[in-house]
């Protein structure tokens, strides 16, 4: 059995979830609706970044007992360029700090981007924002990440950069 898992919180994860899942007829659960994982031999796991973690990844894919035998895909969902190798980079450190080692090298992994509404943000998020759009101002240009300048490009503003076509790759390995 196959499943698509995703952890989204402001719905652009979701809709890529969605789209992926019309696309393969693999059925998509939100991880908080998952409660068996080890039936799935082929697991696709959607996360939206936030403050550095793949919002329900660790949850979730560290209850696999055995991965030996599964196919395990993981796609986060961020607002700062994917092409950017310092960004994915730092992504990949990222989930490798959060998942098991037997579970994180038998994963594959994919960056998507997309999208911000600020005017949608609770108020936590918004407070975090604004302190990390104020810190991230005074930096020095050579000290700005891709996900830094991501911010300050996008900060209070509403912003979709949603491609459907960057789960072909996802699509071609399940």
């Amino acid at each position: 059995m196959k499943i698509i898992i995703y952890g989204s919180k402001y719905g652009t994860t979701e809709q890529y979830a969605q789209e992926l899942s019309k696309k393969t007829g693999i059925k998509s659960e939100e991880y908080t609706n998952v409660h068996d994982i080890n039936q799935y031999e082929t697991i696709i796991y959607l996360g939206a970044l936030y403050a550095g973690n793949v919002l329900g990844m660790k949850k979730t894919l560290n209850k696999i007992e055995d991965c030996s035998n599964k196919k395990i895909i993981i796609a986060t969902v961020g607002l700062a360029d994917p092409n950017d190798k310092e960004n994915t980079d730092g992504i990949r450190e990222n989930i490798k700090r959060q998942l098991s080692n037997d579970i994180f090298n038998h994963v594959s992994i994919y960056f998507l981007r997309g999208g911000i509404d600020y005017s949608l943000l609770n108020f936590k998020h918004k407070t975090m924002m604004k302190f990390v759009y104020n810190k991230s101002k005074k930096l020095k240009e050579e000290e700005k990440t891709a996900e830094v300048k991501a911010i300050l490009e996008t900060y209070g503003k509403k912003v979709d950069y949603i491609d459907f076509n960057s789960l072909n790759p996802i699509i071609d390995e399940i």
